[in-house]
């Protein structure tokens, strides 16, 4: 419906947001989840393309391209129209061309299989082997500070040291789907305490500690400045747009013109909520309201488990719409409340940018520390002020309390780091590997190719293997007659 449509396009897609029940957390991780997919035209499409995204990945391309390689490459080669005999050539001339095509198709599906093998075989201990020289503090230590995830590991690794200890500790689990739910459980505690470790150091010391290195100052005032980018794109996401501020004007006008109305109506809404849709277009037969009739229907197309929720909040909205008015409703003096928050969200954003850190080379811990207070206090409202209380009271970049505030910002700072060194690790994992190919895969692949080819044809296509065989010995006795 228009109305829910527009109600996504002003919201904030990566606002981090707070307090959520753990209902609400099911509802929209799992249950809203299938029923959106059930709605989506294509969903038989969908779900079949999910079932392939374990092809995600080093391992899938591999795949894929042998796939390619091996099943349609062939066709081409075998059937390649610009390849044929010259004009005149007798029959066993154009059936000698014909052999040696398919022959030669017939390489690509054996070097495809080989390919797999090979790569597949290799890769994975390359993965390893980085991943624990990387994160393993005895080996990081001694290898680059850019590149050293002993402090912060990956998430890969902290479950596979979790899974290892769980197995030591040996412990029984119901099945398998148990057992990876209490994995993933300690590894975001295992993450978190690793954030909170380095980021209560960061706070200490205006530096970011990994072991016993600390990252220089300009990475960690680039990282900053990287996190203020974030907060000015979540202030930047609460602002009603010139579209958006005609349309909550025209809808608030609906809700509190019909109030007592909604009121009727939502105190006999039936416990049952897969009853709720059919009570509330009865409803709305009964009126010639189109204003009532508008609000319902974006109620009825809300998904069943929200639809009471949906109900409650309407009621909800038209006194934080009083309240903002201070009481005295009307459409202008509302939407002049709305422009006065844009207003206030500008100047949040203002005080966002001066805040960036503009002098990399003379980056002192001092000054770290120093922007980091700024942002705190710039991300900090007074919860007595109703409209920026309500505008910004579940979200988590913007909050009352300034001391949470800090904490937030030093961790937010240290997953950044994070997020760098894992960015330029995938970088050097990448280049690690396709050196590595060109040194030892490819040579061994072409190695491996030309002695299983020749024997794979003889063995299993004699005839065509034969006729090459034939023709060298022409060849080899002088050609010809």
């Amino acid at each position: 419906m228009k109305i829910d449509k527009i109600n996504q396009n002003y919201s904030a897609p990566r606002l981090q947001l707070k307090n959520y029940s753990a209902a609400t957390k099911q509802h929209f991780t799992g249950s809203l989840k299938n029923e959106i997919m059930e709605e989506l035209p294509d969903k038989v499409a969908l779900k079949i393309m999910d079932k392939f995204k374990w092809l995600k990945g080093e391992i899938g391309g591999i795949l894929i391209t042998a796939l390619g390689t091996g099943a349609v490459a062939p066709i081409f080669i075998a059937y390649n129209p610009f390849v044929k005999a010259p004009k005149g050539a007798t029959k066993e001339q154009k059936e000698d061309v014909e052999n040696t095509k398919k022959y030669t198709a017939m390489r690509q599906p054996v070097s495809a299989v080989l390919a797999v093998l090979i790569q597949t075989s290799i890769l994975k201990p390359i993965d390893k082997r980085l991943e624990i020289l990387f994160n393993n503090p005895n080996y990081a230590k001694n290898l680059w500070l850019a590149l050293d995830q002993s402090t912060l590991n990956k998430s890969s690794y902290i479950e596979k040291q979790i899974k290892k200890d769980l197995k030591a500790q040996g412990k029984k689990f119901e099945n398998q789907k148990v057992f990876q739910e209490e994995v993933n459980k300690l590894v975001k505690a295992k993450e978190a305490e690793q954030i909170n470790t380095t980021a209560l150091k960061l706070k200490e010391t205006g530096k970011i500690h990994i072991g016993d290195r600390t990252v220089d100052n300009k990475t960690t005032a680039e990282v900053i400045n990287k996190i203020i980018e974030n907060y000015i794109e979540d202030a930047k996401n609460l602002k009603t747009s010139d579209k958006g501020l005609e349309f909550y004007k025209k809808r608030a006008t609906m809700l509190v013109n019909n109030e007592e109305t909604f009121k009727a109506i939502f105190e006999k809404l039936p416990k049952d909520e897969k009853e709720i849709a059919n009570y509330l277009t009865k409803e709305i037969s009964k009126r010639n309201n189109p204003d009532v009739e508008t609000i319902l229907n974006g109620i009825i197309n809300t998904s069943e488990h929200f639809r009471a929720s949906r109900c409650q909040r309407t009621l909800e909205r038209i006194e934080t719409i009083k309240t903002t008015c201070n009481g005295n409703f009307t459409p202008e003096t509302y939407l002049g409340k709305m422009k006065e928050t844009n207003k206030a969200i500008d100047e949040i954003i203002k005080k966002l940018n001066d805040a960036k850190i503009t002098d990399f080379s003379n980056v002192t811990e001092e000054k770290i520390q120093s922007v980091i207070k700024t942002l705190a206090n710039s991300c900090h409202y007074d919860e007595s002020d109703y409209r920026l209380n309500k505008k910004f009271a579940e979200t988590e970049t913007f909050q009352s309390n300034t001391s949470e505030l800090l904490k937030k910002i030093y961790k937010d700072i240290t997953k950044g780091y994070k997020n760098v060194i894992e960015k330029r690790y995938k970088g050097f994992n990448q280049i690690s590997k396709i050196a590595i190919g060109l040194c030892i895969t490819l040579p061994i692949s072409c190695t491996a190719l030309n002695w299983v080819y020749p024997r794979f044809m003889d063995l299993f296509f004699p005839k065509l293997s034969g006729k090459k065989k034939d023709d060298s010995k022409k060849v080899e006795n002088g050609g010809g007659k």
